[in-house]
């Protein structure tokens, strides 16, 4: 079913008043509201294409927080804590949650969902690493180990070609620093 995050945290917990709304979204629901004379005029989407909501086996959530408000992320707790469905979040940005982007003391309510984020596992991960003059990633599918990938341009006939190293593999992730420090040993291997 699609439906937005309100939604589905009225429904798993049977009160509008546990959502917690990002700071303006009163303010653009009224305007949307003023701007269709009394109806939903589409400001904040169109809330028609929202389906009627069931109990549901699996929450699917997409980006929650990442590029809005950081009250998503208290709401998909909220919608998991509230059912008995299984959560998936895509391109969630966890990181941002679980290591401490957002300051405790800044957002206290936000704080409180660190540890439900920190129990999460990436099933695909892909994040660009770049440092000290070396470009490379840091890749993992579950349940394959974690795998920095060294990118090492070269010239073959003329022609720019990018050659992928295997630069570190660990059963745990590793740091950043940990990731810098294996593409800055595979750049120096390969260039030796």
């Amino acid at each position: 079913q699609f439906t937005s995050i309100e939604a589905g945290t009225q429904y798993h917990t049977g009160t509008d008043t546990a959502y917690a709304k990002p700071w303006g979204s009163s303010l653009a629901s009224g305007m949307s509201s003023l701007l269709g004379g009394g109806k939903d005029s589409g400001l904040l989407g169109d809330q028609s294409t929202l389906d009627e909501l069931a109990t549901p086996t699996l929450h699917i959530v997409c980006q929650p927080g990442n590029g809005g408000p950081v009250e998503d992320w208290v709401n998909v707790e909220l919608m998991h804590q509230n059912s008995e469905a299984s959560t998936v979040v895509v391109n969630g940005a966890l990181d941002k949650v679980r290591d401490g982007y957002y300051a405790p003391f800044i957002f206290p309510r936000l704080a409180k969902t660190f540890p439900f984020y920190r129990s999460f596992d990436a099933v695909f991960f892909l994040k660009p690493v770049s440092d000290k003059g070396v470009y490379g990633w840091l890749y993992r599918v579950y349940p394959e180990p974690w795998q920095v990938y060294l990118q090492r341009p070269f010239q073959k006939n003329g022609q720019m070609y990018v050659e992928d190293v295997v630069a570190l593999v660990s059963d745990t992730r590793p740091t950043y620093t940990e990731c810098v420090q294996a593409l800055l040993a595979a750049a120096s291997k390969a260039s030796a």
